[in-house]
């Protein structure tokens, strides 16, 4: 064989080699590029969107709205009852799987093209757009019928509040912060009410607690 067919050989052996390694590298960088994306959209726990992507959307949709005046932009701020209890008794592993649990419910109960997000804590945030005559009230009473019953044991169930754009504005972090005022309202109407449950609503639950308190003393905790 020729040194010049033995140096292209080479060459081209080389820049194979080269093309190889670049597609790995370049495979590598579209998947972190593609977990970092998740990781700034998705909330790590729940898997729902976060408050930023809320943010973000709602923002954008406000614009919309300024240019339209045939349809609202509303604002829910949804807060678990009693989900301290969880936590307190059965430790967070259960109250990380009470959120993953409700989130789901959330998801699987509003609207497809509706954006739900864990604003923070046991605290979520909903984003729908509607026409004039919106009703959603069936959607939210469906919401805490189904967190009710999931969590019957527990005395978990949920408080909201909703600001509606553009009647009560229509700035982002505004309509959140009337949403939560609602929210906190209806809280506080709840604990004057006194058949609301503020522990546990039956004796089962009481059981399960008592039980996890003393399995935890048992271990020491």
């Amino acid at each position: 064989m020729m040194k010049s067919e033995i140096k292209l050989k080479l060459i081209f052996n080389f820049l194979e080699e080269l093309t190889r390694k670049y597609n790995e590298t370049f495979e590598l960088k579209e998947k972190l590029m593609k977990e970092l994306k998740e990781k700034a959209m998705y909330d790590p726990l729940t898997g729902i969107y976060n408050r930023y992507v809320l943010i973000e959307f709602l923002e954008k949709e406000l614009e919309r709205l300024k240019r339209a005046q045939n349809w609202k932009v509303y604002v829910i701020f949804l807060d678990l009852d009693n989900f301290k209890v969880i936590n307190d008794i059965f430790g967070h592993k259960k109250g990380d799987e009470t959120l993953k649990k409700v989130a789901e419910i959330l998801k699987n109960n509003f609207r497809k093209y509706d954006i739900v997000s864990r604003f923070g804590g046991d605290e979520f945030v909903a984003v729908l757009i509607g026409n004039n005559n919106e009703d959603i009230d069936p959607i939210l009473n469906r919401i805490r019928s189904k967190i009710e019953s999931s969590f019957s044991d527990f005395g978990i169930s949920i408080s909201y509040g909703i600001a509606i754009a553009p009647d009560e504005g229509i700035d982002a972090y505004e309509l959140i912060q009337i949403a939560d005022d609602k929210m906190y309202e209806m809280k506080r109407k709840k604990k004057e009410d006194e058949t609301f449950p503020s522990f546990f609503p039956n004796k089962c639950g009481e059981k399960n607690a008592q039980k996890e308190t003393q399995k935890n003393h048992l271990n020491g905790k």
